[in-house]
């Protein structure tokens, strides 16, 4: 067996199959497929280069901060104060080396969540077919591929029905190529007229096949061009951007500050080479040197919460975005309901009507007339409904560890699961009684399947099942009859049912193509067998999800392809607002983006609703500027995900082609872990936020001191290295503890952030100026208390330095909760924050008692008493700004009572 197979398009069917050594009927066993994946290595392209730790620390170290630290070290050095320029080169690596190692454990943790998204493929292996993780497809394996699926080998088609490919990511063409398993190709024939292949990155648009693996990995055509993917660049994300801007307007700050500083001070009489240090330094200061990695880790930590909850996002942007979403828009088969789809009632066409006992896909159940159990082989009519219902379908049932999994379609899946509860079995028939030759697959905007059967008389039938008024309209009935139908059909969407209609043609002559099934359909007799009441309760969790979005400020729009009936009692029993009006897809067809973005501020509620109608809800939100999340499964859903600000793709059922196309899958398909992830997203920017706002308070804490001293004639109340050690030792540590923060209380009764909305708002920035002055004075009180008491310049100093590091931690308190105190018993969430106050106090004692940091730091051993106005001065102003918040709530509050 070789790796792979040269020009397999020249070859035909029976060739393909002798070169691969496989058996479409049978397909590999489980043993000679693992056999071929350990020789010839897995199903993977190869990846792109991955994070580089030279280029994270290069991009550390090339920053302005450092090289005003490296300037800093060079004038230490040549004014031969050697222990100060060795504590800035010391400073220049903690600088450098903690923002390379906080970065390259996020970058990891990023990249190792975007490998989790997995793909998986259908494969008959030992007789049956299974769905196989896609990086362990191997040639010679037999893929069945259906409409939806995403193909991802190299292979050759020996079986198709009806089926086709987009193969723009290979061709640039736009159009579906038909594709052909008797066509045989010369040695040049180019891949777009290679008609009885599939290629790995395209995807199945309708039909299904079954094709033999002939290439994988890097031998596939997508793997000869692979490299072209190392050629895209990755953009920043918008906060990033805004971030930077911040960043950028920093610089600016610092280098205003510093120099007016510097002036004053030699200006009143300070040395100048002191001032041009203390210059430097408050530059330094003014810029958090931790913002890109922190918002970095904060976003990383977030997706790897939103994986605990079932949500796998694929990019950093997709974090963001989820924070600011507006409207979600959900299917509601699997995502607001169980995605159980099991049949509860049968209504035959005669008028008989059977209930169905049990529930999912258990294959257990009675079938009740007149609520007594009743055998199938004395029920002819139900007997020959439940055939119709299953020879229709291509959903397979699976037993795994005692739990039943459909492959397939779910309400296919329904529909098979009935036909076990009478022991009528479509492989059993399919071997001993009928033969398919042929099939109209199912499409979203026919509504309906057809598939032809010779049976073993040689006479042939074919059968149909599809949604109620397309089958009535095909049936041509008489007219009591179509209303009849039409009331019974009424009645079962009433109770919230999807109802399933299914009829059969007996005098069909053709040969199995779609086109004589066409044919038969438009001019034959179509007999009507019946409807089938499918339920799908929803969730239990699903109410409550709900109600929080609502309260979020989120609206919430139900998209579903059952009657517009069945829709609105579903959404009325799950909480949805604004469900006492529904539009259907028919009149969405016959209104403008702007004229439907008119409507849907009134209804949320979409029925009998295509994959093009879902394109046209984003885009009639986009009109109102809505940040909408929309939920799909289809491939026929890939232009709403991507149109879309958030585009979500069902873990479960999702077809591989909506998983590409999504920013986010649901591994769990519930509408719950949307608003959970919604609701991470709010916290993510609510810590980056809390972060910015902590480190620039300490910032201008340091920056209004020295200036305070300068313009009151006081001698300098920090020197160099302490601010150096304040911003490198004390304080980045809690700032980057907040990245873990759980979030408040209120996050989920807060309306959306508008996502153009800068970081540092006029208030932001009053709330930052305000605090930091706080703190700041406190210090500079501290100091001018020292200084008026006796204590000499270098005790003074210590106590000035020690007020305002112990005050920048205090403040770490008022960083972590927006409106209260920040110590209670969600503290205790976030042990990282507790372990780094714990160390960061444990330096700042370090130093003021440790002999050799005493030398370095120019600090002295406090007493007892100096402790206590150390103590004094960082804590008042916490408790100043505790005071002047409670104030303004209660002052808030009763506005809002006055309004009311």
């Amino acid at each position: 067996m070789e790796k792979k197979i040269d020009i397999p398009w020249t070859l035909s069917s029976e060739d393909i199959i002798e070169k691969t050594d496989t058996n479409v009927k049978t397909g590999l066993t489980s043993a000679e497929a693992a056999l071929r994946l350990e020789k010839y290595g897995e199903n993977v392209l190869k990846q792109r280069e991955g994070v580089s730790a030279l280029k994270i620390f290069l991009s550390n170290a090339n920053n302005i901060i450092v090289y005003l630290l490296v300037l800093s070290a060079a004038v230490s050095f040549y004014m031969q104060e050697t222990v100060e320029g060795i504590a800035v080169i010391a400073a220049i690596l903690i600088a450098v080396l903690s923002g390379f190692i906080s970065e390259y454990k996020a970058q990891k943790s990023v990249e190792s969540l975007q490998n989790m998204v997995k793909t998986v493929s259908k494969v008959r292996r030992d007789s049956s077919v299974t769905e196989v993780d896609s990086k362990n497809l191997v040639v010679g394996d037999v893929l069945f591929i259906e409409e939806g699926d995403s193909i991802t080998a190299d292979a050759r088609i020996v079986q198709q029905k009806n089926f086709a490919c987009i193969e723009s990511s290979l061709t640039g063409e736009s159009e579906s190529v038909n594709k052909k398993a008797d066509f045989i190709g010369e040695n040049d024939t180019p891949i777009g007229d290679r008609i009885n292949m599939v290629f790995s990155g395209t995807a199945a648009t309708r039909g299904n096949a079954y094709a033999v693996v002939t290439g994988t990995a890097m031998d596939t055509e997508i793997g000869k061009i692979s490299d072209l993917l190392d050629q895209q660049e990755d953009n920043a994300t918008p906060l990033e951007e805004q971030l930077d801007k911040l960043g950028k307007s920093m610089i600016v700050f610092a280098a205003i500050v510093a120099v007016i500083v510097t002036v004053l001070g030699i200006l009143t009489g300070e040395e100048v080479y002191s001032m041009i240090k203390i210059g430097i330094i408050l530059a330094i200061a003014a810029v958090p040197e931790a913002l890109p990695a922190v918002s970095t880790i904060t976003l990383a930590i977030g997706m790897s919460t939103m994986v605990k909850h079932n949500a796998l996002v694929k990019s950093l942007p997709a974090v963001e975005t989820l924070g600011s979403t507006t409207v979600i828009c959900t299917d509601k088969t699997g995502t607001l309901t169980e995605n159980q789809m099991t049949v509860k009632d049968v209504f035959l066409f005669d008028g008989l009507h059977y209930k169905v006992s049990g529930s999912g896909y258990s294959p257990e159940g009675d079938f009740l007339k007149e609520d007594h159990a009743v055998e199938i082989a004395a029920e002819e009519s139900l007997a020959e409904f439940i055939k119709a219902g299953v020879l229709s379908s291509n959903a397979t049932l699976n037993e795994e560890n005692g739990e039943y999994k459909v492959i397939g379609d779910p309400t296919e899946g329904g529909m098979i699961v009935l036909g076990y509860k009478g022991d009528i079995y479509r492989d059993k028939i399919e071997k001993n009684d009928e033969k398919r030759i042929g099939e109209i697959p199912f499409s979203s905007e026919e509504k309906f399947m057809a598939t032809a059967y010779q049976l073993s008389d040689n006479s042939k039938k074919v059968y149909i099942k599809g949604a109620p008024d397309v089958l009535i309209d095909m049936a041509k009935l008489n007219e009591e009859d179509t209303q009849r139908l039409k009331d019974m059909n009424s009645v079962m969407t009433k109770k919230g049912m999807r109802v399933i209609a299914v009829a059969v043609i007996d005098d069909y002559t053709g040969d199995g193509s779609e086109e004589k099934i066409r044919e038969s359909l438009d001019s034959s007799t179509l007999r009507f067998l019946g409807f089938a009441g499918i339920t799908d309760p929803p969730r239990e969790d699903v109410k409550q999800a709900i109600d929080e979005a609502q309260q979020a400020g989120i609206r919430v729009i139900m998209i579903t392809g059952d009657h517009p009936k069945t829709a609105q009692i579903i959404a009325q029993k799950i909480g949805i607002l604004n469900s006492e009006h529904v539009i259907t897809g028919k009149e969405m067809d016959k209104l403008s983006d702007d004229e439907l973005a008119v409507k849907i501020d009134e209804v949320s509620v979409f029925a009998r609703v295509s994959p093009e109608n879902k394109l046209q809800i984003v885009r009639a939100l986009n009109v109102r500027h809505e940040v909408t999340a929309m939920t799909g499964d289809g491939v026929n859903d890939a232009p709403a995900l991507n149109g879309a600000d958030i585009g979500i793709a069902m873990g479960i059922r999702g077809t591989e082609v909506a998983k590409e196309a999504a920013d986010m899958i649901l591994t769990d398909d519930r509408f719950s872990t949307i608003v959970s992830a919604v609701k991470e997203g709010r916290i993510i920017f609510d810590n980056i936020e809390k972060f910015v706002y902590y480190l620039f308070s300490c910032n201008v804490v340091e920056i209004l001191v020295v200036f305070l001293t300068i313009l009151l004639g006081l001698p300098m109340p920090v020197i160099a290295l302490q601010i150096l050690w304040m911003n490198l030792v004390v304080d980045v540590l809690p700032a980057m503890s907040l990245a873990w923060e759980k979030g408040e209380g209120d996050v989920m009764k807060r309306m959306p952030r508008d996502p153009q909305r800068a970081i540092l708002t006029r208030e932001f920035l009053i709330r930052i100026l305000g605090n930091g002055s706080l703190i700041g004075l406190g210090a500079l009180a501290a100091f001018w208390y020292s200084l008026n008491s006796g204590d000499d310049l270098i005790t003074a100093r210590t106590i000035s330095f020690s007020t305002m590091a112990f005050g920048q931690l205090f403040h770490i308190f008022n960083a972590r909760e927006r409106k209260t105190f920040g110590i209670d018993r969600s503290l205790l969430k976030n042990p990282f924050l507790i372990i780094s106050l714990v160390i960061s106090v444990v330096f700042q004692f370090t130093a003021i008692y440790v002999p050799f940091l005493n030398h370095v730091l120019e600090t002295t051993p406090l007493s007892a008493s100096a402790m206590l106005i150390v103590l004094a001065g960082s804590a008042l102003p916490t408790a100043l700004i505790q005071i002047q918040r409670i104030i303004r709530q209660r002052g808030t509050a009763s506005n809002a009572e006055k309004a009311a």
